[in-house]
This record gives C-alpha cells, structure tokens and sequence, in this order.
C-alpha cells in the first residue's frame, strides 16, 4: 500500500509525513517513508523497496502522478499550510534564494490547486489546526488507522521537534526590496488568494526566475545576442494545473536586433507552443502563445527565446 503525503515543500508537509509513517508503521509494522514527484520514482520504490508499504512524501507531484493519485480513488493528505511560512522555510535551507525559493514554492502550489480539490483529499490543516495530537487524529481517521488515544498521544509527543519548527514569522517579506516582494508576489500571489477562497489571477513570472545563455545566470539586465543562433532566455521550469492556458511573453529589443528573427517557445517535456517575431529596430514585442498542459504531461513549463540565426550586435 501507498499512502500519500502531498504538500508544499515547508516544516509543516514534513511533520505531515513524519505522522503518517508513524501511525502507519504502529497499524501496519514495515513501513518506509521516501519523496516521489513522479510516476517513475513511485514505481522505481515499489519495485526496490523491502518495505511492505511506502509513505510517498510528494512537493512537485508532476501533472501525470496527479492524475493517477485521484483516478485511484484512494485517500491522501495534502498539507497546504501557509504559502509564505514555506517559502519562509526553504530560503533557510543552503542554495536557495529568492528565486529559486519562489519557483520550488509556484511548482508545489500548482500541484495543490488540483489536488486540494480532489475526491480523497484530506487538506490541513484545515479546521484540524496545527497541533500534532489533533493532526494525527485527523490522518489516522482518513487512512483507516485504528490507533487508541493513548497511542495517538505518544505517536504526537514523538513527533515534538517537527512540530516546534512550523510557526514561522512572516514579516520579514515586508523588509525586502520591491523587486524581491514583485518577484514573490507574481508568481505566488495569485495562490495565495486562491486558496483563501478567491479567483485565480494572472500569473506574472518575473525575468528573475529565468535564465540566460548559462543556468548559472538569470536573465536580468541586458542580454547579449552577439554570436551564433541560439537559445538566449529559458526557464522557469515551473508545473502549471492542467488545462488551457495563455502567455503573454514580453520581450525588449535594442536597435541592433532589426531584422533578426527570434522564436518564443513553450516546452514542458515536448513543445507545445511557438510564436515567431522580428524586430524591426528598437521596440517592445508581446507575444502571446495559446497551449494546453495535458494530463500526461510530466515535466515543468519552460519558455524559450530563441535567435534564429547569427548576430553581430544587439541585446535584448
């Protein structure tokens, strides 16, 4: 049996899983807890594991293992917690910055805009709160475990670590520049008042959250075309929900461009979409690109800007 721990990468989807796989190693005995975001890593545990049953702790579950998690039918946790708080977590973490915080954070929330949703969901904490006893009695009633109140005390009081790291301050977000709250904001706003009850609102993927010539470097401030055809901007790489959707890609060309053709693409394991355009000197273009993520899919969205051919001068 699978048992599925799904949430935003934060304290609080880890003391999500830390619970399941005690209660369910107290019910079932072998039990092994590992991180699935796809249909081959589930496959490739089940295949390898001596355990007897996984808990399969998930943040970026692609679209494909979304889709199989509720055509199953079967019951799974989503520990939403506070958007914020989890982006708050993962920049304590070594190697990750705005950015790249952001962009692990908007991948998560795509997934759980489907999931939270889902026949079989469990979101917490919901009217459960955050305390461990209350959320263990939660997870246990949704997974069928039977555990007495005693044992559900001790499996709460094991779990006291996790639980002490889940309340973060968020007001550290208001002492960063404008640039950094627009880069946030963006891409995780709309979520947030998503699922505070509200509409999803356009999606803004700052040039921050996307790279230039080399992944090292974003793509901020002017990018040289000098040089052979090539692909200058990529990235995100961030999930989306499945569906229709459209982008707008606003691109700033300098006089030196004229007459050099680009092409804006979006890929997410194959292309689903290309928009060509041609300066023809110094100019903004907006390109937009109608594509559909499928239930298939199985990898991230990345737009691409493209130099068709070779350029002596110019930047974007």
């Amino acid at each position: 049996m699978i048992f599925f721990s799904i949430g935003l990468p934060s304290c609080f989807a880890e003391l999500c899983d830390a619970l399941t796989l005690r209660l369910a190693e107290h019910c079932l005995g072998s039990v092994a807890l590992g991180a699935f975001n796809s249909f081959e890593d589930v496959a490739t545990a089940a295949i390898r594991s001596d355990a007897a049953h996984l808990v399969a702790a998930s943040r970026q579950p692609v679209v494909r293992l979304q889709s199989e998690i509720v055509g199953a039918g079967r019951p799974f946790l989503v520990a939403l917690g506070d958007v914020r708080s989890a982006l708050s977590d993962l920049l304590q973490r070594p190697n990750y910055d705005i950015p790249a915080a952001t962009r692990e954070i908007a991948s998560s929330c795509a997934a759980m805009l489907t999931l939270t949703k889902a026949p079989g969901a469990l979101v917490l904490p919901g009217i459960h709160g955050k305390e461990p006893a209350q959320l263990a009695a939660a997870i246990a009633d949704h997974f069928g475990f039977a555990v007495a109140a005693g044992d559900l005390a001790a499996i709460a009081a094991s779990v006291g670590d996790l639980a002490a790291g889940v309340e973060q301050e968020t007001a550290w977000i208001d002492r960063l520049s404008d640039h950094e709250q627009a880069i946030i904001d963006g891409a995780l706003q709309p979520y947030v008042s998503y699922f505070a009850g509200g509409e999803l609102e356009p999606i803004v993927w700052e040039p921050d959250l996307f790279f230039a010539n080399d992944e090292h470097f974003p793509a901020i401030g002017p990018i040289d075309i000098t040089g052979l055809g090539r692909i200058l901007v990529f990235g995100p790489y961030i999930n989306l929900t499945p569906g229709p959707w459209s982008a707008t890609v606003v691109i700033g060309f300098s006089a030196e461009t004229a007459g050099v053709g680009f092409v804006v693409e979006v890929y997410a394991g194959a292309q689903l979409a290309t928009a060509r355009v041609q300066p023809t000197g110094e100019q903004v273009i907006e390109s937009t690109l109608q594509f559909t993520i499928e239930d298939s899919v199985d990898q991230p969205v990345e737009i691409r800007i493209v130099s068709e051919r070779a350029a002596f001068d110019g930047r974007l």
